[in-house]
C-alpha cells in the first residue's frame, strides 16, 4: 500500500511538472522542430530538381554548366536547343492547365504574406516540370525561383499533413522558402533575410527563429549530402578602406538608377508580348528562338548566369566583351520573362549586376589587383539586386555568403542601401510585388481614387442640375 501511494504521488508530481512546462513553453518552440524537418525535406526537394536538370542536360552534353555545354555544341545545336526546350516546356504548361482545369493558385510569397499558406499541388507540379525542361535547355531564366517554389510546395504539404492552423501553415511555407533559398544559394542567413525583408515585410522576431532553423538545416543537409563550400570561388578580398566605400557608393548610385529601368523593361515587354501572343507554347518558343540566336554570338547567353558570375570573379574580361554579354543577356532574360517562362530573375539579375560592377571598375576605378575584380563584381551584384528587390540587408549578406568573403560586406552594405533607397524612390514596386499579391502601384491607386471621387462629384452636380449626360469616368 505504501509503495502504491508513493508511486501515485510521484505520478501526480510528474504530471504537475509536465503541465507547468506546457503552460510555460513558448508556442514557437515546437515550430523549431517543424522548421528543422521542413529544412531537411526542402533541401532534398531542391537537390532533386538540380539532379533532374543534370539528367536532362546529359541528353545533349556531358557538362554540368550550361555555358560550358553551349561552348561545346555546334552553332546549329546551340541555336536549336533553347527553342526546343521552351516549346516542350510551354506544351507541358498548356496541357497541364487544360487537364487540371483549376486556377494555378498563389505564389508562395502571396500565400505567406496575405494568403492561408495553402499551395495547390497539381498546378505547382506542372509549373515545376515546365520550368525544369526550359532551364535544362539553356533558357535565360533563373532556376532558383522554381526551386524555392518547389520547396515551399513540399513544406505546404507537410503543414497540411500535420493539420496546422492558418498562422502556422503560413510560417511552415515561409520556412520552406528560406530553406529552399539556402539550399539553392548556400546562403542560410540571406535566405532568412529574404523571408524577413521581402515576404514578411519586416523582421518578425518570434517567427524568424523557426525560419532561421529551417534555413540552417537546409544548408547543412545540402553540404553534408550533396555539395560543400560556397556557391562561388573568388580571390580573397583584403580589408576595405574609406576610398573603397566612396567607390562602392557611386556604384550603388548607378545601380539604383538602372534597377528601376530594368524592372520597367521586364513589365513593359511582358504586357506587350502576352497581349499579342495568347498561346503559351508559341510565346515561349519564340523566346527560345531569340535566345538561341543570341547564343550564337556569345555562349554566355545560356542559363541563369551562374557560370558568367564565376568567370567574372576569377577570369580576365575586356570591356568590350563585358558590354556585349551585358546587352545580350539583358535582351535574353527580358524575352524569357516576357514570354512567361516559369522561373525567377534573381540569379540573372546577379549576373547583370556583376557585369555592371566589373565594367565600372574597368572604366572608372582601379582594376589592377585580382581582389579588385572580385570586390567590384560582388558589389555590382549586390547593388543591382538591392535596387530591384528593395532588400538591402539580404543583398549585402548574400554577397558574403556566396563567397564566404566577409570583407565584401563592408563595401557592399552601403552600396546596397543606396541602391535600394534610390530604386524604391524611382519605382515603388519591387520585382516581387506581383508575387506578393501587390497588384497596383500606389500612384495608380491614388489616380483611380481621384478619378472615382471626381466622377462622383461630377455625377452629383449633373444630377442636381437635371442633366441627362453621364458623369465623368469612375
Amino acid at each position: 500500500m505504501a509503495d502504491s501511494s508513493l508511486s501515485s504521488r510521484l505520478r501526480a508530481q510528474s504530471c504537475g511538472i509536465a503541465a507547468q512546462l506546457r503552460i510555460g513553453l513558448d508556442p514557437m518552440v515546437p515550430m523549431l522542430l517543424v522548421g528543422a524537418l521542413v529544412g531537411f525535406v526542402s533541401a532534398l526537394a531542391v537537390e532533386g530538381f538540380r539532379q533532374s536538370m543534370y539528367l536532362i542536360m546529359s541528353l545533349y552534353t556531358h557538362g554540368e554548366h550550361l555555358v560550358a555545354a553551349a561552348e561545346g555544341l555546334p552553332l546549329w545545336e546551340r541555336a536549336l536547343i533553347p527553342p526546343l526546350a521552351a516549346v516542350c516546356g510551354g506544351l507541358m504548361m498548356w496541357a497541364g492547365q487544360r487537364w487540371i482545369r483549376r486556377p494555378r493558385g498563389p505564389e508562395y510569397m502571396e500565400a505567406v504574406r496575405v494568403g492561408d499558406g495553402q499551395l495547390p499541388m497539381a498546378p505547382n507540379l506542372v509549373r515545376t516540370g515546365s520550368s525544369l525542361v526550359a532551364v535544362s535547355g539553356g533558357i535565360t531564366i533563373g532556376r532558383e525561383g522554381t526551386m524555392i517554389q518547389f520547396a515551399a510546395l513540399v513544406s505546404s504539404i507537410i503543414g497540411r499533413i500535420g493539420r496546422a492552423d492558418t498562422a502556422h501553415q503560413r510560417l511552415i511555407v515561409a520556412c520552406g522558402a528560406a530553406a529552399g533559398f539556402a539550399s539553392a544559394y548556400h546562403a542560410p542567413i540571406a535566405g532568412t533575410m529574404f523571408v524577413a525583408e521581402i515576404i514578411l515585410g519586416g523582421l518578425q522576431l518570434r517567427e524568424i527563429a523557426a525560419v532561421l532553423v529551417s534555413a540552417i538545416i537546409g544548408e547543412l543537409t545540402t553540404q553534408s549530402l550533396f555539395a560543400t563550400g560556397p556557391l562561388y570561388l573568388a580571390h580573397a578580398v583584403p580589408p576595405v578602406h574609406f576610398i573603397d566605400l566612396l567607390d562602392a557608393s557611386l556604384l550603388g548610385l548607378l545601380a539604383g538608377l538602372l534597377g528601376p529601368l530594368f524592372l520597367w523593361l521586364l513589365d513593359t515587354s511582358r504586357r506587350a508580348w502576352q497581349a499579342r501572343i495568347n498561346w503559351l507554347p508559341l510565346r515561349m518558343g519564340l523566346a527560345g528562338v531569340l535566345i538561341g540566336a543570341l547564343s550564337m554570338i556569345r555562349p554566355e547567353v545560356w542559363g541563369n548566369g551562374y557560370s558568367v558570375v564565376q568567370s567574372l570573379l576569377v577570369d580576365h574580361w575586356a570591356v568590350g566583351a563585358l558590354a556585349a554579354v551585358f546587352l545580350l543577356r539583358l535582351v535574353a532574360v527580358t524575352a524569357a520573362s516576357a514570354a512567361g517562362i516559369p522561373g525567377g530573375v534573381l540569379t540573372p539579375t546577379l549576373a547583370l549586376g556583376g557585369i555592371l560592377g566589373l565594367m565600372v571598375s574597368h572604366v572608372f576605378l582601379i582594376p589592377d589587383a585580382s581582389h579588385s575584380q572580385a570586390l567590384w563584381t560582388l558589389v555590382g551584384m549586390g547593388s543591382l539586386l538591392a535596387a530591384t528587390t528593395h532588400a538591402p540587408a539580404m543583398s549585402a549578406i548574400m554577397m558574403f555568403e556566396v563567397t564566404r568573403n566577409y570583407n565584401v560586406v563592408m563595401a557592399t552594405m552601403p552600396a546596397c542601401v543606396i541602391a535600394s533607397v534610390i530604386g524604391s524612390l524611382l519605382r515603388h514596386r519591387s520585382v516581387y510585388a506581383e508575387a506578393l499579391g501587390l497588384r497596383e502601384e500606389p500612384e495608380e491607386l491614388g489616380r483611380q481614387a481621384a478619378e472615382h471621387a471626381s466622377g462622383r462629384a461630377g455625377g452629383d452636380a449633373a444630377e442636381g442640375a437635371g442633366a441627362t449626360a453621364a458623369a465623368g469616368p469612375r
